[in-house]
């Protein structure tokens, strides 16, 4: 009897270790976030821990009271996790993340304005290190170093989920680069792999190198707005050389390109030449907004949403491209006086 109730006590004492090992507790300073959004008159009011990959809920919203939050719980295994910050804005709702990994023992974050400390725990203490020094190299100017160092990094935590919040850091704007990330994806193990977050950025990136680049015929693609359907070919491939500008009301390198865009319009207009504009991932009415208040000549083909970044494989915006008479990619990704120079190198021969 005696040694069955010692069994009994050390198969209590396993479950208990085991439920302690899994507990954690979670203490963030957000002072610096709080008077800085203060000084705008925005106000952070409920806060919950929420799944990286899909921002599902994880706890229940809790009202902020003070600058200081702290939750507990128990997870089975470390996961890619986000602590979400909720204000009232005019017009709605933001929401600050902040990313973390959630995993036994004690979290620690501070948020100041612009930086990010965390640690406390194994994981959250490699990725802190990690970051601080990745910043360092980046700061430096050596930006193949830095590339170095991140993959390096990757490659040695390859089926831990700190993997998965560094390889969202990675550099893939070019060809090189882009292959390169994917090349490391697939040298991770298959939870870092299969993560969501993973798997949508490697097809982001294949999209990415297989978009239309110079030399190649546009392709088209169609929108739907008010009942009306408008098409890219309404514009391209017409025997006209056509500018054509994706961007969006809420992107300011987008507004402060427009200018450019008008002067080159009213300059080459009567010269075979149009700028076409596309608002991506933009309200309607916030685009019509914008329009007016910048005093936008050209046509808009509004509430494309996600159908041209994916037809045209671009993340970042302002995205410019310039089409041939035929319909033809001569240009990609123009800026300001690139766009001057090669509208100049058409037109003012």
């Amino acid at each position: 009897m005696k040694r069955v109730f010692i069994i009994a006590m050390l198969a209590c004492c396993t479950i208990a270790g085991w439920a302690q090992e899994n507990n954690y507790t979670i203490k963030a300073d957000i002072t610096g976030m709080v008077e800085e959004m203060a000084k705008h008159n925005v106000v952070i009011d409920t806060f919950y821990l929420a799944d990286y990959a899909n921002q599902n809920p994880i706890t229940e919203k809790f009202a902020l009271q003070g600058n200081k939050i702290e939750l507990s719980g128990k997870v089975d295994k470390p996961m890619l996790a986000t602590l979400m910050l909720q204000m009232k804005i005019e017009g709605g709702v933001r929401t600050n993340h902040i990313p973390f990994i959630l995993e036994s023992g004690n979290i620690t974050i501070k948020m100041e304005n612009e930086s990010l400390e965390m640690g406390g725990t194994p994981l959250n203490d490699s990725l802190s290190n990690a970051t601080n020094e990745y910043i360092k190299v980046i700061q430096g100017g050596d930006l193949d170093k830095a590339g170095t160092y991140i993959r390096n990094y990757i490659l040695r935590h390859r089926s831990d989920p700190t993997a998965v919040l560094m390889l969202t850091a990675t550099v893939h704007q070019s060809e090189k680069d882009a292959k390169a990330v994917l090349a490391v994806i697939e040298q991770c193990d298959e939870s870092v792999r299969q993560h969501p977050t993973i798997v949508r950025l490697a097809e982001k990136i294949n999209t990415r190198l297989n978009r239309p680049k110079e030399g190649d015929m546009f392709k088209d693609f169609s929108v739907e707005y008010e009942g009306k359907t408008t098409r890219l070919s309404d514009y391209v491939g017409k025997g006209k050389y056509v500018l054509v500008d994706f961007w969006a009301s809420w992107c300011a390198p987008c507004r402060e390109e427009i200018p450019n865009l008008i002067k080159a319009y009213e300059q080459y207009k009567e010269k075979n030449f149009l700028v076409v504009g596309v608002a991506v991932n933009d309200k309607p009415k916030d685009t019509l907004r914008a329009i007016e208040k910048d005093g936008i000549t050209y046509p808009q083909i509004l509430n494309s949403e996600g159908i041209a970044p994916s037809v045209y494989g671009f993340n970042g915006i302002p995205y410019i491209v310039l089409f041939g008479p035929d319909g033809t990619i001569l240009s990609c990704d123009l800026r300001g006086d690139a766009i001057k120079a090669k509208l100049a190198e058409i037109f003012d021969k």
